[in-house]
């Protein structure tokens, strides 16, 4: 017994809540993932890529092109997210070929897997470049909460988009030094909300602005307080761009009740 117990406390405690998933197991959705078709009949599907090699192993994650705008996720397994141990998600994104580069963005959900969940843009739509590229995001801020990442498809009659890799692991911990400049993320919240939005550090905010989902501008709010008022907003789904003091952008999808 005592040497039993000797083994179980040498295994490496970080592998909880940590796993990976480059879609070699087989052509069909890994057990605990989504895929939602919102757009054109194509969707995501899972196999060897048409272009190119996978970025490890033989299948990636694919979606191919369609005359009919793409609005589709490929949605991550839950993710259980402590400090330390899995904080963090990685994966690699490619367009099939450099003529025809896809548009996608990166949500985040902390409830569940339905579309109308992924409220929080942790990276605006940009084009995918024709080579694996690895993307990584920080979930530090969503310590003790179950989350999702979709991969969101929003382009039109390109080639296809590839995704493949994904690694959920933990960011080591920092020296002192290094923690004191960690820069933190200013949370929106509630979402959905009625008609005030709360802001959790206003002093690192410039100006928040507020965008229908066609991206047209409704208000400019310049210097505002941690209080903001929408009660005017029809119900909907909102775009809200915080600009920060630093001169960066952190945007968040809000749902107006």
């Amino acid at each position: 017994m005592k040497k039993l117990l000797f083994l179980l406390l040498g295994l490496p405690v970080a592998t909880f809540g940590q796993w990976t998933e480059n879609f070699d197991a087989g052509t069909t959705l890994p057990a605990g993932w989504a895929v939602i078709n919102n757009g054109g009949a194509n969707g995501w599907e899972f196999g060897l890529p048409d272009s190119g090699v996978a970025q490890s192993g033989a299948n990636v994650a694919t979606i191919t092109y369609d005359d009919v705008a793409h609005d589709d996720h490929l949605i991550t397994k839950a993710i259980n997210v402590q400090a330390g141990l899995s904080n963090r998600i990685s994966f690699y994104i490619k367009s099939g070929l450099n003529s025809f580069p896809e548009d996608y963005e990166v949500l985040l959900s902390t409830t569940n897997q339905t579309a109308a969940a992924f409220t929080t843009v942790l990276q605006a739509t940009q084009k995918a470049p024709s080579t694996w590229t690895k993307k990584t995001f920080n979930l530090s801020s969503y310590v003790g909460q179950t989350v999702y990442i979709s991969i969101h498809a929003t382009d039109t009659d390109q080639f296809q988009l590839y995704a493949d890799t994904f690694v959920v692991d933990g960011i080591p911990t920092l020296g002192t030094s290094e923690i004191a400049g960690t820069k933190e993320i200013t949370k929106v919240y509630p979402n959905p909300f009625a008609d005030v939005l709360n802001i959790s550090d206003v002093n690192n905010v410039k100006s928040v602005s507020v965008s229908d989902i066609s991206g047209r501008l409704i208000k400019t709010i310049d210097k505002p307080s941690s209080e903001i008022h929408l009660g005017e907003l029809k119900s909907g789904l909102y775009v809200v761009t915080l600009d920060m003091k630093d001169g960066s952008k952190q945007t968040v999808k809000a749902i107006k009740k």
